[in-house]
């Protein structure tokens, strides 16, 4: 795999989270809530993968931070989130469609700056011009993954663009995904951090039966563009639901 100059669950469209990959020992959400007083999103985009940074007037990222912050708060964790693509690490031409999981961790120790052992925390995300290959075959739906138990996500550009022909909705589509992952690793569904209610949808992986959040199993597939519609209007993007947000309050 070329490098640039610089070094799961799966949400998807149209099939459902998966979560095969062994976890390690011990996880990024095993250590996180214990002592995490700062976590920064660490932001990679290959060549013509960058992520969208604007629509309609208004800052993408505010989108994730603002949810994350909503899904972290009381915890004192100062939360950092690139807003603009100059905050973001280039990683050049990787010269390929495919990528392993074994290829995102390499990718991924090139971008982590943090050990996550310490009270500073870093979850990696890499916007990558393909899309997510798992034991020899090409999954082309595959909007963006959370290697299981890692602080380590993917988003697939390819994918996400075919989402939709309006550039609003391919964008809301992205930061729903990448929050999604984002939750994930900071365990939800029942994903290292414990239910406080009985709301985890277990036949579909780490995902919650409230079919208003996002963490509801088809908002991350076949629905994620019928989820995204209500916030085509604008206002603040409340994303998760409170059973998931109660679920983090209790850790």
């Amino acid at each position: 795999m070329k490098k640039g100059t610089l070094a799961f669950l799966l949400f998807i469209i149209g099939v459902s989270c998966n979560t095969d990959t062994p976890e390690p020992s011990p996880t990024f959400v095993d250590q996180f809530y214990s002592n995490a007083s700062n976590l920064e999103i660490l932001v990679a985009y290959e060549e013509d993968a960058e992520p969208y940074t604007e629509f309609n007037n208004k800052q993408s990222w505010d989108i994730s931070e603002n949810n994350i912050n909503s899904l972290l708060s009381g915890k004192g964790i100062n939360l950092t989130v690139p807003k603009v693509v100059g905050s973001m690490q280039y990683l050049g031409d990787y010269d390929q469609l495919d990528f392993t999981t074994t290829d995102l961790f390499e990718i991924a120790e090139d971008i982590q700056k943090y050990n996550n052992k310490s009270s500073d925390k870093g979850i990696v995300v890499l916007f990558l011009n393909g899309y997510f290959n798992k034991d020899g075959e090409r999954l082309d739906r595959v909007l963006g993954l959370n290697i299981n138990g890692t602080a380590i996500l993917a988003m697939f550009k390819p994918v996400i663009e075919s989402a939709s022909p309006s550039f609003t909705i391919r964008t809301l589509v992205e930061q729903t995904t990448m929050t999604h992952e984002i939750a994930h690793a900071l365990g939800l569904v029942d994903n290292g951090v414990p239910l406080t209610s009985f709301h985890h949808d277990e036949p579909n992986g780490a995902h919650c039966t409230n079919k208003d959040c996002v963490m509801y199993w088809q908002n991350g597939g076949a629905n994620v563009v019928e989820f995204v519609q209500p916030y085509l209007v604008g206002g603040n993007i409340e994303l998760f639901g409170l059973e998931c947000l109660d679920d983090i309050a209790a850790m």
